[in-house]
């Protein structure tokens, strides 16, 4: 196998799915990776996509399936962190320490484990890799009802810049993403819950946060695919440490 091997985390669906895509129609291998192993077909690219079970969350399944993947190509060269859960809602008072541990687990904790397992390879390899991690505007402003979320994705992107430091001298640029509101199974709830409070449809809901962004339109998750696979490409082999946004100018920092 002479192409590029990629890891895209939270594959099953959404941004993760159009991720996966993206580099599937460029001919790359690609591992996707959920909860349960992704169902979806592509164009008949059977051929270039291994289907893993993995929860980010327990390191002994990231461990094991990274291992896996090593031995069955050359080598994961590209890493897409996508996996996360949101916070559902809620104040500080509402938030248990249960559900900080569930949120630090996935979005921080795993996102760390994946790098790591990863780098060892490249690192003791000596091949250049490129690491991107999907953060969100909410690391980097504050809403309400999100303090845990925020938090994690803030620890996303500090933990992107420090490895991009560090992983930098072996030519492996890491990299995040912060996206705003994208049209995604993960926001749907989100849509349903303000359509009820109001009496009005999703569409309509959907149409009333559109209109607080500047662009005003909701992101798409090809959109994440395209950013992602430019910054996996040779054209951004000299971005590292970065936090992009993908917001529709919600966030101009």
């Amino acid at each position: 196998m002479k192409h590029r091997v990629v890891l895209v985390t939270g594959a099953g669906r959404g941004s993760g799915e159009a991720i996966a895509k993206k580099f599937l129609s460029a001919g790359d291998i690609v591992v996707a990776t959920d909860l349960e192993a992704p169902s979806w077909e592509y164009e008949n690219q059977d051929e270039n996509l291994l289907r893993f079970a993995m929860d980010v969350g327990n390191e002994k399944e990231i461990v094991s399936v990274i291992s896996k993947v090593n031995s069955l190509t050359e080598g994961i060269s590209i890493l897409v962190n996508n996996a996360g859960i949101s916070n559902g809602g809620g104040s500080l008072l509402n938030c248990t320490s249960e559900r900080f541990d569930k949120l630090y687990a996935v979005n921080l904790r795993g996102c760390f484990l994946t790098m790591r397992e990863v780098a060892k390879k490249l690192i003791s390899e000596k091949k250049g890799g490129a690491f991107i991690n999907v953060a969100s505007i909410a690391g980097k402003n504050g809403f309400a009802d999100t303090s845990l979320y925020g938090a994690t994705k803030a620890g996303v992107i500090g933990l992107t810049r420090c490895l991009a430091i560090e992983l930098g001298p072996y030519d492996i640029t890491v990299n995040a993403i912060c996206p705003g509101s994208v049209d995604t199974p993960m926001l749907a709830g989100l849509f349903k819950r303000r359509a009820e409070a109001q009496n009005i449809t999703i569409e309509e809901a959907k149409h009333q946060m559109a209109l607080t962004i500047p662009m005003q339109r909701l992101q798409q998750p090809e959109d994440l695919g395209e950013l992602v696979y430019f910054l996996a490409s040779k054209g951004a082999r000299n971005i590292s440490g970065e936090s992009i946004n993908l917001d529709g100018g919600v966030v101009r920092d």
